[in-house]
């Protein structure tokens, strides 16, 4: 009987070596599980400094007025010192009184240099007519440069064109399509009298 007793004493020894094993493994995979869960509830915690919604901000400098930027929501993340923006409204003032228009769907104006990101569907309306569609642009402030390496259509009154970059300097009032650029002159249209 003793052999019997030792065979049953090592095989509660064991079911009780592998019940502590399960019972750590548990205790190992829930905290793993509850840390992923707290790491996400922290970045969910992360949100913005501000935010606000029907947003407006006019860029002055030296009493004149250089752009004015609207947006249906614009959320403030002061650690990265930038605001993410919706439904971006944004027009450029020209010395003349012309006026540059600017629209996407999303952007992001960075504080620190106020350059501005533009993205999701970007619609520019320069003078003379001519319009800008693109799915990507950026804005320059420091050489008041608004440029995109995306793709570009250009429709005007005159001309149609593509290419697969663009740039319009503002003062200037000068635009430049690059790469692979196709263009289409339209037909001047003559009306019977």
């Amino acid at each position: 009987m003793g052999s019997s007793s030792g065979k049953l004493f090592r095989f509660l020894l064991l079911v009780i070596a592998l019940a502590t094993s399960g019972l750590l493994v548990l205790a190992v995979w829930k905290g793993v599980v509850q840390k992923d869960q707290r790491m996400e509830q922290v970045s969910e915690s992360v949100e913005a400094d501000m935010k606000l919604s029907d947003m407006e901000y006019i860029e002055m400098q030296e009493g004149r007025r250089l752009w004015a930027l609207r947006a249906t929501e614009a959320t403030y993340y002061q650690a990265e010192q930038k605001t993410l923006l919706r439904s971006v409204h944004l027009t450029f003032f020209l010395d003349d009184g012309g006026e540059v228009y600017l629209e996407s769907g999303e952007g992001a104006l960075y504080a620190g240099s106020k350059d501005i990101e533009l993205w999701n569907d970007v619609r520019a309306t320069v003078p003379r007519g001519y319009e800008l569609l693109s799915q990507r642009a950026y804005y320059e402030h420091q050489g008041r440069l608004i440029r995109s390496v995306e793709p570009i259509e250009v429709r005007g009154p005159d001309l149609n064109l593509t290419g697969r970059r663009w740039e319009y300097r503002i003062p200037e009032r000068r635009g430049l399509v690059e790469g692979e650029v196709r263009a289409r002159v339209n037909a001047l249209s003559v009306e019977g009298r």
